[in-house]
């Protein structure tokens, strides 16, 4: 590439690895946090050394080789998305990043931060962080496109992390579709949307990955997740009481054949919009009991099989937010 890369390859300690990074992670005249690095026939070769100024030109240098991504050592995959977290807003803030990359930090990180969710729900510090990341990823998926890129990370096999960040996607595009525009009301359906399902952590496993016909026994305490999600996150104070209500009501229904409380009409709409994600990415999974759905069966479903669950309005828009046909 020429310049001022050093064309040596880096000492790497046995418990060191590369991880990529977006190229155009830094701006001009910003210090530069870790030695980065480019991949180059094979070879990592260090480009920039930390705690120097990045500058115009390495930018400028990048661009002009076409080169996408740079590499920076970690000692650990948690590491390395811990890196991602930290430096989440720059990278949905720089215009020079582009979609897809955004898309999969966005994906990456949601994992992490999901991840230690489940594994220590009582963790303020833990909530606390999935209330950021919501902030960050908020305006990303203002635009349709920026939404369907991320969707396109969206994977069919269900696991309570990827579940948690499709629903909190499909429920923040759902809700600016029908026109729920401020900050707050996003941010607080995004939290209450990747939130949802955290009283599980409170179900023994055995239960939530059976694959047979549950016992009544058993049906009754996983319609208590709800409940349970509610009270960790009541204990906590951490998230706004619009997302503590969603997490309470995702599985209410219009016709009062919901759980925990058959609230019927007295749902709120925010609830109902989280239930319309949470239903269909659901139905889109293979799960331990059924397999996937395509997605316009999915939809045909909630329009036929169980349309009076649905405020078949809120559908209809998720439907165009889908891009299909309606």
């Amino acid at each position: 590439m020429g310049g001022r890369a050093e064309s040596r390859e880096p000492k790497v300690a046995e418990d060191l690895h590369f991880y990529k990074i977006p190229a155009n992670l830094y701006q001009p005249n910003e210090i530069i946090g870790k030695d980065l690095y480019l991949l180059y026939q094979g070879q990592y070769i260090l480009y920039r050394p930390k705690n120097l100024l990045w500058q115009q030109e390495d930018s400028d240098r990048l661009k002009e080789f076409n080169v996408h991504h740079l590499y920076i050592q970690c000692d650990s995959v948690k590491t390395h998305h811990h890196f991602l977290e930290v430096n989440l807003s720059k990278i949905i803030d720089q215009p020079n990043i582009d979609s897809q990359q955004k898309s999969q930090v966005i994906y990456e990180t949601s994992q992490a931060i999901i991840s230690d969710i489940f594994k220590n729900p009582n963790s303020p510090e833990t909530v606390r962080r999935s209330v950021s990341f919501v902030k960050n990823s908020v305006d990303f998926l203002k635009t349709k496109e920026n939404f369907l890129q991320l969707m396109k990370f969206a994977v069919t096999s269900f696991s309570e992390y990827t579940h948690a960040l499709q629903v909190s996607a499909y429920s923040i595009a759902l809700a600016q579709s029908v026109g729920m525009k401020t900050f707050n009301d996003l941010s607080a359906i995004g939290v209450g949307s990747i939130l949802h399902d955290v009283g599980k952590t409170k179900i023994n496993n055995k239960i939530l990955e059976k694959a047979e016909i549950l016992s009544e026994h058993e049906r009754k305490e996983v319609e208590r997740h709800p409940e349970y999600g509610y009270e960790i996150l009541q204990k906590q104070r951490t998230i706004p009481e619009l997302s503590e209500l969603i997490v309470l009501q995702h599985h209410e229904r219009p016709t009062g054949n919901g759980y925990p409380y058959r609230l019927g009409s007295d749902m709120i709409l925010s609830a109902k919009i989280v239930s319309v994600g949470d239903c269909f990415d659901s139905l889109t999974s293979d799960r331990p009991y059924k397999s996937k759905m395509k997605a316009i069966d999915a939809i045909r479903y909630m329009q036929t099989e169980v349309r009076d669950d649905y405020d078949q309005n809120l559908l209809m828009a998720f439907v165009k937010v889908l891009g299909m046909k309606g």
